[in-house]
């Protein structure tokens, strides 16, 4: 999968853990856990993403090379992709873009 979509997948995966933590271990029976703000929790969920990305970084290369096998290749698709994420009928030269 492209490298956006897995820092978002990531993040998505570990907001709603962190969110819900401190409701976690209150239900287990720790009361002296602390509860932190919404911002706290935002913060922590993209540091934690930006971990769990680059933990799931292998398995990501394993995917493409799996796609590529298959007649899929993400990467070379990304070449005829603009940075607003618009399909171009020709491929994004370097040197086209430096003009």
């Amino acid at each position: 999968m492209r490298q956006s979509t897995l820092a978002v997948l990531s993040w998505l995966i570990v907001f709603p853990v962190i969110y819900l933590l401190p409701y976690a271990a209150e239900a287990a029976g720790a009361e002296n856990f602390p509860r932190w703000s919404m911002a706290a929790t935002g913060i922590a969920s993209f540091v934690a993403a930006g971990v769990l990305s680059t933990v799931l970084m292998p398995l990501n290369k394993h995917l493409l090379a799996w796609r590529k096998e298959r007649g899929r290749d993400i990467e070379a698709e990304e070449r005829y992709e603009t940075a607003s994420g618009m399909v171009r009928l020709t491929p994004n030269d370097e040197e086209q873009d430096r003009h």
